[in-house]
């Protein structure tokens, strides 16, 4: 696909980018001092992850704009071929259906493409690393200083009161037996 009409959304992607790392990104490096230090590091790790999937997802969103454009520029090169003279009902069904099928096939491609297998790949990583450290801070600094259970606890619950359902169905079954 041409991206040459993409040029300036990128520059402005890679412009935002490299303005963030020059800047806020160098918080994240800084490091931390005093009692709170360990939560410190825990906030700027999830930050971190935050902004690298915050990145991904624009990198994602200047992808699919690219392919937006792409269609665009299909639709409209088959539009003067294919829709010219007057309009009518049955020109409007044709330029609908020739808008979707050219829509459709655009996005096709990109989607069957490797670029975009590796840019889902990496987005599912990055969503993956920032619910793992969101996790994290908010068990270790919300949920046990307020006396909260975490979800290891609850799952671990949910086991026991499992086991002691079983437990005395057992016994249930084996008083009616003794009984009888």
């Amino acid at each position: 696909m041409d991206n040459s009409a993409f040029k300036s959304t990128q520059e402005f992607f890679n412009l935002w980018l490299n303005n963030y790392n020059a800047t806020m990104g160098k918080l994240t490096e800084m490091p931390a001092l005093g009692p709170d230090r360990e939560k410190y590091e825990m906030f700027m790790k999830n930050y971190s992850s935050f902004m690298d999937l915050h990145k991904n997802w624009m990198d994602s969103n200047a992808n699919f704009q690219t392919v937006f454009m792409e269609a665009m520029r299909r639709l409209q090169e088959k539009i003067t071929t294919e829709m010219s003279g007057d309009v009518s009902p049955e020109k409007s069904r044709n330029f609908y259906k020739l808008w979707i099928d050219t829509y459709s096939e655009t996005f096709k491609e990109f989607m069957q493409s490797d670029h975009y297998a590796k840019d889902m790949g990496n987005f599912t990583s990055y969503l993956m690393e920032f619910q793992k450290s969101n996790k994290e801070l908010l068990e270790k600094h919300y949920l046990k200083p307020m006396n909260l259970p975490t979800k290891a606890e609850i799952d671990e619950i949910n086991k026991e009161i499992y086991s002691l359902k079983k437990t005395v169905k057992e016994l249930s079954n084996q008083i009616k037996e003794l009984s009888e």
